[in-house]
């Protein structure tokens, strides 16, 4: 085999192989109108160029999957919008759903009360330096409230108008050391009025003082508003007894009363400008 590679003969016949490719290659670029060199360089980079092809449209997939996404951001975007609309608009669904729970107890008061004058007010500040809990209502001396009036949820006392200016008014409530009621307790009808001290009114507690030695009053009572001083009307409920003490340095008993009403959550309310025996001594 060496030999025959080696040989005229072979080399011969290689000669004639290249001199028919040469021709193969000239008579395909005179074809196409090029040169046997442009050819030949264009038939070597035709890989090359066929890659670059192809990635360029991948890249072109690529730039129109990146405006899809911000598409897709875009969209988002107005979701959220969406929801945050909807998170308000149930917001105010369910402020306007408390303020129908007050009014529903409200026409439940005014059918037992006729004689009642009614305020409403809802709630628009409250003083966080103040820990017994007082707050502002946007009602005020141009709507008929006056210093004094009683301030009620529902059936509930919960304070006592302290100032008014045209548009507003400010509550103390019934657990500020500053507030006192005539109250009797309903089940033994035992009176007292209710008062508080410092330490008792941060923890949101009243006492009704004024109990004698063998008081009846126990734990469960429910204590009201007696009428007596033409201050408030009777039968407002103020709270519930949860424990009976003696007082210190006296004979008289007294019952720590806790408010039926969580004030620090109340929004709506209801400021009684009038009633049958008001200003009665």
């Amino acid at each position: 085999m060496r030999n025959f590679l080696r040989s005229t003969s072979f080399k011969i016949l290689l000669t004639v192989a290249v001199v028919l490719l040469a021709g193969a290659i000239a008579a395909a670029a005179l074809a196409s109108g090029t040169s046997p060199l442009t050819s030949a360089v264009g038939t070597v980079f035709s890989p090359l160029s066929d890659a670059a092809a192809y990635i360029s449209e991948k890249f072109d997939n690529f730039k129109g999957g990146f405006i899809s996404s911000r598409s897709y951001m875009d969209r988002v975007e107005e979701l959220e919008e969406q929801v945050a609309d909807y998170q308000s608009k149930l917001v105010d669904y369910e402020k306007l759903q408390k303020q129908v729970e007050a009014y529903e107890k409200f026409l439940g008061v005014k059918e037992k009360n006729p004689d009642f004058q009614f305020v409403a007010g809802t709630v628009i500040g409250r003083d966080a330096a103040d820990v017994f809990g007082s707050f502002v209502l946007n009602c005020g001396s141009a709507d008929g409230v006056a210093v004094g009036d009683p301030v009620i949820s529902g059936e509930y006392l919960i304070g006592i108008v302290n100032e008014t200016s045209p548009t507003s008014c400010t509550v103390l409530s019934v657990c500020d050391p500053k507030f006192s009621a005539a109250a009797y307790e309903i089940r033994t009808g035992e009176a007292g009025y209710t008062q508080t001290t410092t330490k008792l009114g941060v923890q949101g507690v009243l006492k009704l003082s004024g109990l004698e030695r063998d008081t009846a009053v126990a734990e469960g009572g429910i204590v009201c508003t007696s009428g007596v001083g033409g201050v408030f009307p009777r039968g407002l409920i103020i709270g519930t007894v949860t424990t009976v003490q003696k007082e210190e340095g006296d004979i008289s008993y007294y019952a720590e009363v806790k408010p039926e009403i969580e004030i620090s959550e109340v929004q709506d309310a209801f400021v009684i400008t009038d009633f049958e025996g008001k200003g009665d001594a």
